[in-house]
């Protein structure tokens, strides 16, 4: 009874969002499956929401920058402001509804901490705390259990001690190769289909660009519009995985894939046009 109650609750809360709102006229005023109408606004996000402007449930905050080693006081830190999604909406509601409320603040917890990173800025415990409106022993004890699932979560008490190590979505990505399917996944990491299936595509795209002999980190990121440390161990990635025969053929039926898919070298070419614009550049 109990989780029937919580799962209305949820579904309560997330009519009150625009997405909410979104998804109930796709529904009602277009006749639209659930999953198609989901399926529409994970498009949108995709690609309606790509400039500075915050979303419905991101925060921008001042951490400080990922460059700054231990020793100066914090006053005299170089700091940068990052976006952070604290609740991308209708895929955590998905994730407690399955999972539970502790799942979710995991999965949060990997994802600012990346978003952060790919911003050149970095979260101490304290910061992932303050956000997320819990105690930093709650943090502790959920870095340790997603450790437990062998992801690292980069804070700035271990970053120069172990690096920027491998985020959630290199990980999930060599489940893929691995031949793990999208269920498989989702049940192992908690990770929504929809978020998977965007990392398995930005993975995609650094497989093309390593393909086409594309060289240098900052050239890479510009082609793909993903930042330099994702290019970076996505690239790492196919260099280790290449030396598995299982990984290596998965990773030529994923290419062969890419190069089938208009869609994809469209999408692509329009991400790196986005970031030349961006950087200051001419397309």
């Amino acid at each position: 009874m109990k989780k029937i109650e919580i799962q209305k609750r949820l579904k309560r809360e997330q009519t009150k969002t625009t997405e909410g709102e979104f998804l109930y006229e796709l529904k009602t005023s277009y006749e639209l499956s659930p999953k198609v109408s989901e399926s529409i606004i994970e498009t949108a996000k995709k690609y309606l929401l790509r400039d500075r402007n915050l979303r419905e449930g991101q925060i921008e905050v001042t951490l400080i920058s990922i460059e700054e080693r231990a020793g100066k006081l914090a006053e005299n830190m170089n700091r940068r402001r990052i976006v952070l999604t604290i609740d991308n909406v209708i895929e955590d509601r998905k994730t407690e509804r399955e999972f539970g409320r502790i799942s979710l603040r995991q999965i949060r917890i990997q994802r600012i901490t990346d978003e952060a990173i790919e911003q050149d800025g970095i979260m101490s415990q304290e910061d992932i705390a303050r956000v997320l409106n819990c105690d930093t022993r709650t943090i502790q004890r959920d870095i340790q259990d997603i450790k437990q699932k062998g992801i690292e979560v980069i804070t700035r008490g271990v970053l120069h001690n172990i690096g920027r190590g491998q985020t959630h979505k290199v990980k999930i990505v060599g489940m893929y190769l691995d031949g793990n399917t999208y269920s498989e996944i989702k049940l192992k990491t908690r990770h929504s289909i929809g978020a998977i299936k965007r990392y398995i595509e930005s993975f995609m795209k650094v497989l093309a660009v390593n393909k086409y002999g594309i060289k240098g980190l900052n050239t890479r990121s510009i082609v793909t519009g993903l930042s330099e440390n994702l290019v970076r161990q996505y690239t790492e990635l196919i260099k280790e995985s290449s030396t598995d025969t299982h990984r290596r053929e998965k990773m030529q039926e994923m290419i062969e894939s890419w190069e089938k898919s208009e869609e994809l070298k469209k999408r692509m070419q329009r991400s790196g046009n986005r970031a030349v614009v961006t950087a200051g550049g001419v397309v």
